[in-house]
């Protein structure tokens, strides 16, 4: 009786593993290499491989393409992320989507990523992130495209951070994570046709139905305002990211795209 009882226990227990190996699988593949143009490397695990078409990416990948590449991954529902030249991207969280995994939260260490969600994932209650160094752009359902830069700008002495953003369809909630200089995180809604700045973790420059706005994130931290629809931090002002530095100069405002 007793070994009747083991068998059926082991039995059971087999039962169940195999039950949770393709839901566990499910939710750590988050798409598929659908597009590849030159080269790209997936690092997983601590190994390094080419990526190839047709490939899964999994929970954790980290995909870098090098110059003159690139990448599209599809998702559930025809849903995509497309990555450009000379980009790193990472999947740091994931999620399920109609029983299909998906990535839930993305980095975008370097280079640019175009992200276009459709069924499913567009309607998903799970806000979709994309996650640089100093910004972060979240949304429910749209098409745009983020770039990160950590090179210098003559308008910004001393900051080497630099997150754009550019919205085609839909709505783009993005917002810059906290930093020196006494940033606060603050956020805006950039709506299809406009397109938004977050340099370091202190200034946008936006497009918002025609009117160019160029201001502090965390104004009342850095103690000032905007005037007008149009002003420049006093931080700004000051050449705060470089207090040797002279006062840095309103950025170009070119209206809705």
């Amino acid at each position: 009786m007793t070994c009747l009882r083991i068998a059926a226990l082991l039995g059971l227990a087999m039962l169940l593993l195999s039950a949770a190996v393709p839901a566990a699988y499910a939710q750590n593949t988050v798409g598929t290499i659908t597009q590849l143009q030159g080269v790209a490397d997936i690092q997983r695990n601590g190994a390094t491989t080419p990526a190839a078409v047709n490939e899964p990416v999994m929970l954790h990948d980290k995909i870098v393409t090098e110059a003159n590449a690139s990448l599209t991954i599809s998702m559930v529902d025809n849903s995509s992320l497309q990555l450009g030249a000379s980009s790193t991207l990472t999947i740091d969280e994931s999620m399920l989507v109609s029983g299909v995994g998906a990535p839930r939260k993305v980095g975008l260490l370097g280079g640019s990523l175009h992200s276009t969600l459709l069924g499913a994932m567009r309607g998903s209650s799970t806000m979709f992130e994309v996650n640089t160094p100093n910004a972060i752009g979240a949304v429910r359902g749209t098409d745009w495209t983020q770039t990160f830069k950590d090179q210098p700008q003559s308008q910004y002495k001393g900051c080497l951070q630099f997150t754009d953003v550019d919205v085609n369809e839909g709505t783009v909630q993005v917002c810059n994570k906290e930093g020196p200089l006494h940033c606060t995180k603050e956020c805006r809604d950039v709506t299809a046709g406009h397109h938004i700045t977050v340099a370091c973790c202190g200034f946008f420059l936006a497009n918002t139905g025609g009117l160019g706005v160029l201001g502090p994130i965390g104004a009342t931290a850095l103690g000032v305002g905007l005037a007008g629809g149009i002003g420049v931090g006093a931080a700004a002002g000051a050449g705060a990211f470089n207090t040797s530095a002279p006062p840095v100069p309103p950025l170009p405002v070119t209206g809705s795209r």
